[in-house]
Order: structure tokens, then C-alpha cells, then sequence
């Protein structure tokens, strides 16, 4: 377990969710579906005054059933949702089963309440070996998450047409509290190692971060128990691991469950707040959601700033391989004279042959061609240039939008999914995109930062492209100012100095903001352009937030001083 990353969803948490499910939504009619993300499937069920709305995830990383809000629109057009859609339209939910320790969950599907089962969806949720199916009423698997073919698998093949067989038999021992504390002991003793390892390799339904919270839970005055090798464990700390497994089962098989965080990453929903004074009692299947709702927006973060990053770098490498290859050709073309030159000795022979007039016209025109060449490499050269420049504005863009972490995680995403379309349409690169559903036309865009100077003034900051156009010309009016670091790449800043006359406070904050927000932000001084908006311009067939000025003058920003002053002035929203 690694702090950061989503708690893989353990057998435990599944059953309190099922608990839940069974108690709130049995019966309920089954209304619509649709998939996200490829690993994903969102349900809706209808009751009779409510609707609730299911994620299932059968992704290797994160698998889990979670109850969840209601979501925006994406992924109906998905082969898999389509087809749950279409079988399940007008079907009731009628039960929901799963066997003691197996993460093996079955929904029921009838016409209504008390008629024969006629559709079954089997949820497998079971590390990287997870998957959905979609079955008939004779087990016919009519859609599955993922296919497994039998060069993947020597035990199950899985292929649509095929009938469902489960998962392997779960020969481990099953836990019960009827079992004696020495019968326990003998159990994980065949095999001295670890005793975490001792309980996941003989019993049913333990997971590694049930061993964590067992050790959280038991006061053994060792907080690494379970990474001790068993033989080397004292009888009195056994039996205080053993008292509290015993509570882990009692509260599995009667239902009792409580959500409660520990260890700051890591939640728990069998023990309670008072055993190990942790944060208060919150709605269980609330706190599940916005659990694994920020942790597994967190990666969709790193993974979005990876491809990013990965993005630039191999266009950064495509435009400096053409830009030398523009070089070498401008190298050979500064021989154009010495073709001439050639070209003129055969001519001013004396005596000239019919092969030596070929030669010398063939040289004639290598001289023009390599003459008139030049002017081509250069531009494109320009244009190389250009790319490269571009390039590394983002990256700029890129490292200022983790420099702050005020705005809420989907906005940040946000931020990133600009960034990354603005790179991709300028440079023309494809990438695999989620498809949205073409009826949801609000689309949510970013916002500039916008803070106040101390005289009241608004200074508004531009994090990608769009929005530095968006304020330099969209937003602007006459007499607001513009800041820029001179010959770096950065963020544009304007102060709003339309509505009254800045002062030289409002304008050394501006300045300050520009030096921040710039590739030069680890310099203790940065020059900093100062323009009046009626002096900027966008740059023809530029890309969004190309601008050239005149009147522009210099004034020195202070990184450093700008950081202290955003931070203080800016909300922070989590």
C-alpha cells in the first residue's frame, strides 16, 4: 500500500456497500446506463420516489462498486452500455447476491418483482483479474467488460456466446468466530513468515490493508506487527490481534458498518471512530464515493501531466530533428557560387564540348535552385524556431499550474485537458479522446486567476493559451495595462486599470505576478514588459496568446514577492 494511491476496494468495503444496496434499492427499476471510462459502467436504478445511480469499475488498478451522485452524460454511446440499455429496458432489479468472502457480486434482473429471473449482470471485482458480464437467463454471456482468450488464460476462456463459468474455487480457510484462539494460531503457523502473509495465505476475504487495519486497531505497542515473521510475535500480541479479527467477523457477517479514516490515505469501514480516535463518523456510502472520487481524480492528475509532458517532449525532438536537417541544407546551399564558378571556367574554355555544355548548364541551374532555396530554409527555419518556443511556453504553463493548488481537482483536470487540445490542435496530433454525448452542449471551461491589488484594482492571470488571448483581448478594455516577462515564456497579466489609475504599488504587484508565472520565476530579479493594451497585438496566423507590441517599457518583477502575495490573496478552494 502506498500513501497516495486509491485503497484498492477489499471484500470488506464491497460488502458494506452491498448492505446498503440491498437495503435502499430492492426493488427498483432498472432505467439507463453508460460507460466513461473503459473500465467503468455507470447504472441507474429508479424507485419509487428516488433515483440512485451505481459505478462499477472492474479496472486492475481500483476495482469497485461505489453508490455515487448523478453523473454528467458520457459513454452512452459505448458498445457495452448499449447493449445493458437495450437488454435490461423496463426490467426490475429484484436481488443482489454475494457469498461470504467471494468478491463474486450478482444482480438479478425480471419484469417485475415475484416473475423468473430473465437477465443477470455478474460483477467480478477481483484485482486485476476484475470484469462485468452480461448474461441471459442460461448463463449465455451476451457482453463482456474484456475478453480473455485462451492463449491469456490455461484456467477460463471468456468470449461473448460462451456460457459464464465463475472464477476459480477459493480453497483458503474460512474465517469463523466459533474458531479458537490456539486453532487460529495453528492455522497461520504452517508457514513462518510475515504474519501478514500468515493471514492472507490461509484465510478467506484478507486483504493487505485489512492486515494494516488490524495492526492500526490492536494495541500491541508494535506498529509494524504484521511485518514481523510470526515466530518472533509474543502470545499476549497474537491474542490482541486475535480479539480484534474476531471483531472483524462478527461485524462482516452481522452487517455493522462504519466508515472512518486512519493514517490519513487509508480508510476503514468495520472498526469505529472511539478504537482508535480517528475522524467523526460520516455517511458510509458518501464517504466511499468522495474517497475514491478525489484520490482517483488525484491520478487522473499525474497520468494527464505525464502524457503532457510526454506530448512535448517527443514534439520538442521532431522539431529540432527538422530544424538541423534545415541547417545542413542551409550549410549546402551557401555553395551556390561555387556551381556558378564552375559553371563560368567551362563556359570561358576555349574549346567546349557538347558534353561540357550539359555540365555546365546542369551546374547553372544547381547554382539558381541552391540561390532560391535559402530563402525557403530560412523561413522554414523561422518556423522550426517558432515551434520550439511554443513548445516550451507550455511547459511553462504546464509547471505554474502546479505551483498552485487553489482551485478544486476537476478544475484542475480541466486545466490540463485545455493545455493538452490547445498542444494537440496546434500541432496537429492525434490522440485517442473520450467521446462525449453529442446532446451535452454545456461545456465547462476554465477561468483566469483573478486577484485584487491592495487599492482594490483587478489583476487577472492567464493559465493556458485561451486564456491569455481571453484577457489580453476579449477581456480588456482601453486603458488596462499588460505584463509579460521579457523573453521568457510565461503567463499574460493584465491589471484593470481602465476603471482608475494604477498606482506604482498596483504596478509593481503586476509586475511581480508576470515574473512568477514566468520561466524565469527562480531568478531573484526578472525584466517584466509593461504595455497598454492599445499597443498589443495578436500576431496574424499566430496560435492563441501570439501577441507583439510597441511603447512597451521595462519594470523589474520579484518572483518571490509575487508568491507571497498570491498566496495570501488568493482562495484556496478543495
Amino acid at each position: 500500500m502506498q500513501k497516495g494511491v486509491p485503497q484498492i476496494m477489499d471484500i470488506t468495503s464491497i460488502r458494506s456497500v452491498l448492505h446498503y444496496l440491498t437495503k435502499n434499492i430492492l426493488p427498483t427499476k432498472f432505467e439507463t446506463a453508460q460507460q466513461p471510462e473503459p473500465n467503468t459502467i455507470q447504472l441507474c436504478f429508479r424507485g419509487v420516489d428516488s433515483q440512485t445511480w451505481l459505478e462499477v469499475s472492474w479496472n486492475g488498478d481500483s476495482p469497485r462498486i461505489l453508490k455515487i451522485n448523478k453523473p454528467k452524460k458520457i459513454g452512452r454511446e459505448s458498445t457495452l452500455s448499449k447493449q445493458i440499455r437495450y437488454g435490461l429496458k423496463y426490467m426490475a432489479l429484484i436481488s443482489i447476491d454475494q457469498d461470504d468472502f467471494e468478491r463474486v457480486i450478482k444482480f438479478s434482473f425480471a419484469k417485475k418483482p415475484g416473475d423468473e429471473i430473465n437477465k443477470y449482470l455478474i460483477f467480478e471485482l477481483m484485482g486485476k483479474h476484475s470484469n462485468v458480464f452480461y448474461l441471459d437467463n442460461k448463463q449465455k454471456i451476451i457482453a463482456v467488460g474484456k475478453q480473455i482468450k485462451s492463449s491469456q488464460s490455461s484456467f477460463r476462456t471468456i468470449s461473448t456466446g460462451s456460457i459464464y463459468s465463475g472464477p476459480p474455487v477459493n480453497l483458503k480457510k474460512k474465517p469463523s468466530e466459533d474458531e479458537s484462539f490456539q486453532s487460529w494460531k495453528d492455522s497461520i503457523s504452517i508457514v513462518p513468515e510475515s504474519l501478514k502473509y500468515c493471514l492472507i495465505n490461509t484465510y478467506q476475504g484478507v486483504s493487505p490493508i485489512l492486515t494494516k487495519q488490524l495492526e492500526v486497531v490492536s494495541k500491541t505497542g508494535n506498529p509494524e506487527i504484521m511485518e514481523k515473521n510470526i515466530d518472533f510475535i509474543s502470545d499476549a500480541d497474537l491474542k490482541e490481534i486475535f480479539k480484534n479479527w474476531k471483531n472483524w467477523i462478527n461485524r462482516f457477517k452481522n452487517n455493522n458498518f462504519n466508515f472512518s479514516t486512519f493514517n490519513k490515505d487509508f480508510y476503514c469501514v468495520w472498526f469505529f471512530d472511539k478504537e482508535i480516535n480517528c475522524e467523526n463518523k460520516i455517511d458510509l456510502c458518501t464517504s466511499l464515493e468522495n474517497y475514491y472520487d478525489y484520490y482517483l481524480k488525484q491520478k487522473k492528475l499525474k497520468l494527464l501531466e505525464k502524457k503532457i509532458e510526454g506530448i512535448i517532449f517527443k514534439q520538442t525532438n521532431t522539431e529540432k530533428k527538422n530544424l538541423n536537417i534545415q541547417y545542413n541544407l542551409l550549410i549546402k546551399s551557401e555553395n551556390y557560387e561555387a556551381y556558378k564558378e564552375k559553371a563560368d571556367n567551362i563556359f570561358s574554355s576555349n574549346e567546349i564540348k557538347k558534353r561540357d555544355i550539359i555540365k555546365g548548364q546542369k551546374l547553372y541551374k544547381k547554382s539558381k535552385k541552391l540561390k532560391r532555396s535559402r530563402e525557403l530554409i530560412k523561413e522554414r527555419l523561422s518556423i522550426y524556431k517558432t515551434n520550439i518556443e511554443r513548445l516550451d511556453e507550455f511547459t511553462t504553463l504546464l509547471e505554474n499550474l502546479n505551483s498552485l493548488n487553489h482551485e478544486k481537482l476537476f478544475m484542475r483536470i480541466k486545466l490540463l485537458e485545455e493545455i493538452m487540445e490547445e498542444i494537440c490542435n496546434e500541432f496537429n496530433i492525434n490522440i485517442k479522446r473520450q467521446r462525449d454525448d453529442k446532446k451535452s452542449t454545456s461545456e465547462l471551461q476554465s477561468s483566469p486567476i483573478q486577484v485584487d491589488t491592495p487599492t482594490g484594482l483587478k489583476l487577472q492571470v492567464g493559465r493556458n493559451m485561451r486564456q491569455n488571448d481571453l484577457i489580453s483581448f476579449k477581456f480588456s478594455k482601453k486603458g488596462d495595462l499588460w505584463f509579460h516577462a521579457q523573453e521568457s515564456p510565461g503567463s499574460h497579466v493584465v491589471l484593470k486599470s481602465s476603471s482608475q489609475v494604477a498606482s506604482e504599488q498596483d504596478l509593481q504587484i503586476a509586475a511581480d505576478l508576470a515574473a512568477l508565472f514566468s520561466k524565469a520565476k527562480r531568478n531573484i530579479k526578472v525584466p517584466i514588459n509593461l504595455v497598454k493594451i492599445k499597443d498589443l497585438q495578436k500576431i496574424k496566423n499566430g496560435g492563441p496568446g501570439c501577441v507583439s507590441f510597441k511603447n512597451g517599457e521595462i519594470i523589474w518583477g520579484n518572483p518571490s514577492r509575487g508568491e507571497d502575495y498570491i498566496k495570501k490573496n488568493l482562495k484556496t478552494v478543495i
